[in-house]
């Protein structure tokens, strides 16, 4: 509903001429910029390349992080070696790593795989260390008294207890991972949507460059959304246990 009044009132300030049109065009001219895209074929490619891109860096770089947060959450010593570490790389923009990414792999889809992964594992990390940290000692004394531990304490204690933790490192990791996928799209892409972007904007034609750029974010809102509902069921579930 919001986005429909929002769309409204953009259109109807753009009708009005209260605005240049020319910079930022009013809903229906980039609705039928990306409605183009689509007849010509040019759309679905460039999703399918993008999404080729960024599924796998986003899988890879959750694991990652996934595992690397249940080591850093349950061995509080080598929490202490590799957290300032993964700190001062968290801190790094990806987009300052596009270069570097691009001379280490060159111009294929493994560079830009790589840093998709690598933006996505930090949050995923960070947040999954956060909710092994805030497992009930109870529980933990519980699974030693029923003689539960190693990887099986791993998969039956810790994990469930952190998983609220760690979807909410997810849903983050979904714009982070996208952030830096049209990133390296726009600097060293032939396909995808940050390179449709990106070519919209040279050649001026500004409906396709803002009308790209909104589905991109109707894509990051529908895995967002996707997350969420995840998270609710698992409290809900959570609860009724």
């Amino acid at each position: 509903m919001i986005f429909a009044l929002l769309a409204s009132v953009w259109q109807l300030l753009a009708t009005f001429n209260l605005y240049n049109k020319e910079i930022i065009p009013p809903p229906s001219q980039d609705f039928a910029a990306v409605y183009n895209l689509g007849k010509r074929g040019i759309l679905f490619s460039d999703i399918v390349a993008s999404m080729g891109r960024y599924v796998p860096g986003f899988m890879i770089g959750s694991v990652v992080g996934i595992i690397i947060g249940i080591i850093t959450g349950t061995l509080p010593r080598s929490g202490v070696a590799i957290n300032p570490l993964f700190h001062y790389f968290r801190s790094i923009p990806s987009v300052a790593l596009v270069p570097f990414m691009l001379v280490l792999f060159g111009l294929g889809n493994e560079g830009k795989i790589s840093l998709v992964a690598w933006a996505c594992m930090f949050p995923v990390w960070l947040n999954t260390q956060a909710g092994i940290r805030q497992v009930p000692k109870e529980y933990i004394q519980a699974s030693r008294i029923f003689g539960i531990k190693g990887l099986r304490r791993v998969i039956q204690v810790w994990l469930p207890c952190a998983l609220p933790h760690i979807i909410s490192g997810l849903r983050i990791a979904v714009s982070t991972g996208l952030f830096a996928l049209v990133a390296v799209e726009m600097f060293a892409g032939s396909s995808g949507i940050g390179f449709r972007i990106m070519y919209s904007y040279q050649l001026f034609q500004t409906s396709a460059m803002v009308g790209m750029t909104l589905l991109l974010g109707f894509i990051a809102l529908m895995a967002d959304l996707l997350l969420s509902a995840l998270n609710s069921y698992i409290v809900k579930w959570d609860n009724n246990v």
